[in-house]
């Protein structure tokens, strides 16, 4: 099993997310930022900030090794109280974020960088997204943002109302709520611009076209097990690949082209439930997951015999026992960089180079 970096923040982490570069710039930034969100005693946002690796000096690797060491892996700038424990971060520019909230709302936050070097965090918009019939907040278990070019892409929601809510970002006062399950709906993404897939707490992904929504296009299950699907992923060129994650800790890779007999493979990844599952933002023959078994795994899922053979690279921290409960995978640097965070409050990171990326 493979080591992480951990650096202790006093922190319950429950959401993070890179932030794309700055308008006008590709990640030729000698800095990177993120954005954790946090829950039970500290429920906050902060902007954080950390070296990119792809600029660090390669003449002396012991110098860099010891500097990685000595150094801490991200710097706090920012941060403000967020109403509600964070569930779900979504980053879709470098100065907003989005937040799912315990308290139902979806809140968007602005990010204000000054030449100085000051960097800021402020609440722009919040709005109740999900609610119970009685009227009582119901948790907003996901976030996802549309994957469109549009200068006003879409964010939607899902929560423990058995609803999906979507709006423009720059609008969130013309959020739509739509009805589409009767148990908790624990993920949501978007497969293509026009189409929404959700997990839920009863074993199911459900397909709507954004268009109509009260119409189901689709429900995959798989009919050997009783899976609780913890969280839903989309391929980011395969709009019929999706992955999910189970109660049991096992990752689910769907192919649905054929939405009438759709082929499912089972890896067994983890040892308990997976709080989050993506592809991988540089190699998306590589799934990302967390767990409740406190690690993060790397699974190759296409075989590939001028590479690599399939197979499973776990990460774990010495000094993190408790939950890996997100991660983020940063798509701006040629340097595959793993941020994640957990329920024994730690930041975890995990850096290998592209040359020297694989599962073994």
């Amino acid at each position: 099993m493979n080591s992480l970096q951990v650096q202790p923040v006093a922190r319950k982490i429950t959401g993070i997310r890179w932030l794309p570069p700055r308008a006008g710039n590709a990640y030729t930034d000698t800095d990177l930022y993120f954005v954790s969100g946090s829950s039970a005693k500290h429920k906050e946002l902060v902007l954080w900030t950390t070296a990119n690796p792809d600029f660090q000096q390669t003449n002396d690797d012991n110098d860099n090794v010891d500097a990685e060491t000595s150094s801490p892996l991200a710097t706090l700038v920012a941060k403000v109280k967020h109403d509600g424990d964070v569930h779900d971060i979504a980053a879709p520019a470098s100065d907003i974020v989005a937040t799912a909230s315990s308290f139902g709302t979806i809140s968007i936050y602005n990010i204000g960088h000054t030449d100085s070097g000051d960097n800021s965090l402020s609440l722009r918009e919040a709005v109740t997204a999900h609610k119970f019939a009685n009227g009582e907040p119901a948790v907003a278990t996901s976030l996802s943002v549309q994957p469109t070019n549009s200068a006003d892409a879409e964010i939607a929601s899902c929560g423990e109302d058995g609803r999906i809510a979507y709006a423009p970002i720059s609008r969130l006062d013309a959020l739509q709520r739509h009805e589409v399950d009767s148990t908790v709906i624990t993920g949501v993404c978007w497969p293509m611009p026009a189409q929404l897939a959700i997990a839920t707490r009863a074993g199911q992904v459900k397909l709507f076209d954004r268009r109509a929504p009260a119409e189901v296009q689709a429900v995959f299950v798989d009919p050997s097990n009783t899976y609780e699907f913890e969280c839903i992923a989309a391929h980011p060129s395969q709009s019929f690949r999706l992955a999910t994650g189970t109660d049991t800790g096992a990752v689910l890779l769907w192919d649905i082209r054929n939405p009438k007999k759709p082929t499912m493979e089972a890896f067994n990844v983890h040892e308990s439930n997976v709080w989050s599952v993506g592809f991988h933002s540089s190699d998306a023959a590589k799934i990302v997951s967390c767990s409740e078994d406190a690690s993060l795994a790397v699974t190759q899922w296409v075989s590939d015999s001028d590479r690599q053979s399939r197979g499973v690279r776990h990460l774990s921290g010495f000094f993190n026992t408790l939950s890996v409960n997100c991660f983020d995978v940063c798509p701006f640097t040629r340097t595959s960089i793993i941020i994640a965070g957990s329920d024994s409050g730690n930041l975890l990171m995990e850096k290998t180079a592209a040359s020297d990326f694989a599962i073994y």
